[in-house]
């Protein structure tokens, strides 16, 4: 009996050793990372609708949007937030926003020049965001990217608020592919960068 207890842990043993190093067919989930898509090709302004220069700020976050797990929401369950064990995006969501945002703005040619916030180079006018919501939304056999961005534009000469605005855009991607929601992420942040844009375009300053 003794012996054949001894054949039966040997054989466990081994089974597991089999599948942990992969063998006996069996796939060990990898993980996976993913980046916003480039800012596509856009119009620049004929002239800076800001006079001066411009910054960005770090985008600031709380709670869960700190991590580079991706987030996703059922729509059976719309209160429960959970984040994928094996994917994820490349740097924190915040991190890429910001790249995103100031690669937008300097294509649209907001400002005179556009650049990240550094405490020894001020500039003429500050841009800060606030990110509440950055997560994928399963429905059905869709998934929808869904953003909630708060954009503040300050002049920092006067100390004035020129726009400040909340901006929700849900962009449904075109498959179960984590990539097209990479993409469906992309295209929601530049239909926000465009609102603010336009918002910015009517404040006719001098």
């Amino acid at each position: 009996m003794r012996v054949l207890q001894n054949i039966f842990l040997l054989l466990s043993v081994s089974l597991l050793l089999n599948a942990c190093m992969g063998g006996g067919g069996v796939d060990i989930p990898r993980d996976h990372y993913y980046r916003l898509p480039a800012v596509a090709p856009i119009t620049p302004r004929p002239a800076p609708q800001l006079p001066g220069t411009l910054e960005v700020t770090a985008i600031q976050t709380s709670g869960m949007l700190h991590e580079r797990a991706i987030l996703f929401v059922r729509e059976q369950q719309p209160l429960e937030v959970s984040p994928y064990h094996y994917y994820f995006w490349v740097n924190a969501p915040t991190s890429l926003i910001q790249q995103h945002l100031l690669a937008y703005l300097q294509q649209k040619n907001l400002a005179h020049s556009q650049h990240r916030y550094r405490s020894d180079t001020p500039a003429d006018f500050r841009l800060e965001g606030e990110l509440f919501h950055f997560e994928r939304y399963l429905r059905g056999n869709a998934a929808e990217a869904q953003v909630e961005l708060e954009l503040l534009l300050r002049d920092n000469r006067s100390q004035r608020i020129l726009v400040h605005r909340r901006y929700r855009q849900n962009i449904t991607a075109a498959s179960m592919n984590m990539a097209d929601t990479a993409n469906a992420f992309g295209q929601a942040l530049t239909a926000i960068y465009q609102q603010f844009s336009n918002e910015v375009a009517n404040l006719n300053l001098p």
